[in-house]
């Protein structure tokens, strides 16, 4: 008589009850992918508010709520104007770098020309729209992937704004222009912060119920659709990169007018903050899918973070950290893996 003993075989029937919970949370995962890209987001604003709210009481006043506003306007127009490029699945890497050469380029004009602020707000708004246009040309005629392009020309940007710098800091002196971007007409809310949310509502409208908008949202779904459907994707394109740039121009000339200064490379963290804000807002980057009415949601998130660390005594570089590992983070949410060949 056999005394063996035969231990039950659970192994297998573990590891594909492991895989049939995971395939079912990848289900249930595509199926609300939409809500979740919305909802989510929101959430996680409504958390990091009432965490810092508890760490520091300070966070809820109405000093550091009027100061939050002034930081995340030029975020929020940068933000908005790189909605449009990422929707149509391609990418400006060369953001920061117009921020910069705006702002330098503002501050030698005064300083040097004694340039008035609406001279130098048209002269702004035109360099960041023609640097969109060099980025159009480079992706549309010479049929660069817009990564390699944007890349290219934010290098050549950021040795133009350090020749036209000097390598040096450029001080200027203009009361009006300093009062657009620190003063406020509305009682205590800062302009540069109304500024910010009238230029966001009009590319939400834009975004969403114009002809161009729904143009980018067919080419950022399949651009050979979308030509077929007949849409004129190449004038499209071009549209959103020189929208893009425009934006960024402006917001360069807010930047350098906050503190009367232009130093080289001043607008480098806000590439990696506006893709950030952009995706965790909900647009994805294969593009086809978000808008531009999301990324005030994704703007908060990063300028509260930001803010709320500060409030909390967070080293700087540990802020750096925190919001890459958000992009990381958002990407992995919010793309779509189906259409990874679509991001250019």
């Amino acid at each position: 008589m056999s005394n063996t003993w035969y231990e039950p075989q659970t192994t297998g029937s573990r590891s594909r009850s492991g895989v049939e919970a995971k395939v079912q949370i990848a289900q249930f995962y595509n199926r609300h992918r939409p809500i979740i890209n919305a909802v989510g987001p929101l959430l996680l604003l409504m958390a990091m508010v009432a965490v810092f709210a508890l760490i520091n009481p300070r966070f809820l006043s109405w000093i550091n709520l009027f100061n939050l506003m002034r930081q995340s306007s030029i975020l929020l127009i940068v933000s908005t104007g790189i909605t449009f490029v990422i929707l149509m699945g391609a990418l400006d890497l060369s953001v920061g770098a117009i921020v910069t050469l705006v702002a330098i380029s503002s501050a030698v004009l005064i300083r040097d020309f004694n340039i008035g602020a609406a001279g130098i707000a048209v002269a702004a708004a035109c360099i960041g729209a023609l640097c969109g246009l060099v980025n159009a040309a480079l992706v549309l005629r010479l049929r660069l992937p817009s990564f390699v392009a944007t890349l290219g020309t934010m290098t050549v940007l950021g040795g133009v704004s350090t020749w036209i710098s000097g390598g040096g800091n450029v001080f200027f002196q203009s009361p009006n222009l300093t009062w657009i971007a620190s003063g406020s007409m509305i009682g205590r809310i800062p302009n540069s912060g109304v500024l910010a949310l009238l230029i966001f509502v009009v590319a939400s409208v834009v975004g969403s119920r114009s002809h161009f908008g729904r143009a980018l949202f067919a080419i950022g779904g399949g651009g050979l659709t979308a030509r077929l459907s007949g849409i004129d994707v190449l004038r499209t394109k071009a549209v959103a990169f020189v929208v893009c740039g425009t934006l960024c121009g402006v917001a360069g000339l807010l930047l350098v007018a906050r503190t009367s200064t232009g130093t080289s490379r001043m607008g480098d963290d806000l590439l990696l903050q506006a893709i950030a804000a952009v995706v965790m807002g909900g647009t994805a980057l294969s593009g086809g899918s978000g808008g531009v009415h999301r990324t005030l949601t994704g703007v908060l998130v990063i300028a509260v973070l930001q803010n709320g660390l500060n409030i909390a005594g967070v080293h700087t570089y540990l802020q750096i950290m925190v919001t890459g590992l958000i992009v990381v983070l958002s990407v992995t949410i919010t793309l779509d893996r189906s259409r990874l060949a679509s991001i250019k």
